[in-house]
Order: C-alpha cells, then structure tokens, then sequence
C-alpha cells in the first residue's frame, strides 16, 4: 500500500474543540475505472466503490488489498445501500434507457457472499431501495400514515428526498420534513444516535436538525456532509467550480454546533472529494477528481 504521512492541524478554532488529519494513505486500487463516491462497510473492513458514471460497484478489501465486482448494471452507483449487517447491497439499475415514461428501472438486491440477486421493484421511475436494518424495503410502500401493525418498525431511517422534501420512516410512521422551509435538499443522513440528520439546501447550504425539522443549525457550505462515528463533527468536501468544470475541492469538519471549521486538507496537486467516515474507526475515506482514492486518519481533541 503506497502510505504518505502528512501531520495537519489547518483551520481556525472558535472552542478547545480540534479535529486534524494525522496519516493518508492511497489505496492501490486498479486504475481500470475512475472511483467515485466511496463508503466504508459497517465492519469497516471494506470499501465499496462506483465509478464516474455510477454504471457498477465493486466491493475492496482493506485486509487483502482484493477487489470484488458486485454489478455493472447501469447507474447501479447512485445511492445504493448497505445492510446493516453488511451482508447484502441493494441499488436501482437502468435497463432501459428513456424518458419518465419510456424507461425502465429495477430495485435490486444482491447477497455479497454468494451474488443471490433477486428484483423488488419495477418501473419507469422507482425509487432507489433502502434498508431497514438488515431488510431491503422500498420506500414507495409507505404512505404518509402510520402502517399497520404488521409491517411496523421501531428502527428510524431516512427514506430519500420526495418532493424536494426529506423523508423519514420514524416510528413506523413516513413523515416529510422541511426544515428550512421552501428547501431543495441533498445528502440527507442521520447522526449515529438516530435523533438528528445532517443534509444540504441546495441555495442555502448545509445545516443539522432533529427529526421533526427543528432546532436547525446551519453549518456554511459544506457538500456531500457525514457524521463522525462519535457524532461530534459534520465531514464534508468545499467544492468550487467556475461553473461549468471543477476547480478545486478539500475536505473540511464543521463542529455540530456549527461554531468550529477546520480544514482537513490543503492539497493543491488534487481534489479530494465525496468523503465517507468509517463507523468503527478514526478514518475517512474520499476519492479526488482523477478517480484516486485515499484514506485518511483522524484525531480528535477535546
């Protein structure tokens, strides 16, 4: 594994609160595919991957150095979803291209170990499919009222985007949220504890708020944003373009009451971006704008 070692602590506090970079390395994936938008497994112990055009994803092994093909079935990279278990994936697919009307997509769900894929959903414009802990569920099914008591969950998850609106499944019931008002929302996620989500407003940039909305802190700019796994900091990339091609993109932490921003990276020789944080590990994974990809370790100093 090609390791660089960098010792940062970039940024301007406003509390004793810090967070800094203190190793990177750059995994020696294979340069057949320009990696995009990375995440760790909830064992931490792989990297799933897709690639600039989200036609696929693959499944890298940090103990071996392996790369596993998962599908190469259209857009199948956008959004897909890992059980919490860590043993099955679920993604849309494009398998017919088209309009609203004239395509056709699939949900899939493929068991990892043995490559069992099986169709939930079909359609000219589906939803992409979620997990609910270790089942895949199609977020179509729930209504705004509650479900009955046979198809009841106490787990909380965040469903996608509807109607520019955030949706969440809380306490068997679907609810859309709008915590800015009149927002068009990105990236929503939820805090490790399940009582706060992070998301971006496309105009207004990102912020944090409970699940019904409220008590909204606004965090600046800050795209693509993720909990650290001690839901303490908001990890997000700075991207900026000159509106049409990218010009630069670093990673930055943004405290939870949005008082402290520090700058993870400062690397002008790339542009690293899409961050994903590791849930059992100081670790943040990010690809560049070449398709590299890197893992970064953090610390903490409270």
């Amino acid at each position: 594994m090609n390791k660089f070692v960098w010792m940062l602590c970039i940024g301007v506090s406003f509390s004793t609160a810090q967070i800094s970079i203190i190793a990177v390395e750059e995994l020696p994936v294979p340069s057949i595919e320009q990696w995009n938008q990375p995440r760790f497994s909830p064992s931490s112990k792989e990297i799933f991957l897709t690639n600039a055009e989200y036609n696929g994803i693959w499944q890298y092994s940090l103990e071996t150095g392996l790369v596993k093909e998962i599908t190469r079935e259209r857009h199948s990279g956008f959004d897909f979803a890992i059980s919490e278990d860590g043993s099955k994936i679920s993604y849309r697919t494009t398998v017919q291209e088209g309009d609203h009307i004239t395509r056709l997509q699939e949900a899939i769900e493929v068991t990892i170990k043995n490559g069992n894929r099986t169709v939930w959903n079909r359609g000219n414009s589906i939803q992409t499919p979620k997990f609910i802990e270790n089942e895949m569920t199609i977020p179509e099914k729930y209504q705004m009222e509650s479900l009955p008591p046979a198809t009841a969950t106490r787990t909380t998850a965040i469903l996608g985007v509807e109607e520019n609106k955030i949706v969440i499944l809380n306490q068997s019931s679907k609810q859309l949220i709008d915590p800015l008002g009149d927002g068009r929302y990105l990236w929503p996620v939820l805090s490790p504890d399940r009582t706060k989500l992070a998301a971006v407003d496309m105009e207004r940039g990102a912020f944090i708020s409970d699940l019904n909305g409220k008590n909204v802190v606004r965090l600046g700019k800050c795209n693509a944003p993720q909990w650290t796994r001690d839901g303490r900091w908001i990890i997000g990339m700075e991207d900026k373009d000159d509106g049409h091609v990218l010009i630069g993109s670093e990673l930055i932490a943004v405290s939870i009451d949005g008082n402290v921003r520090i700058l993870l990276t400062k690397t002008s020789s790339r542009h690293e971006m899409y961050p994903a944080v590791s849930p059992g590990e100081n670790k943040i994974v990010a690809t560049t704008s070449d398709g590299k990809v890197f893992v970064l370790t953090y610390e903490e100093v409270r």
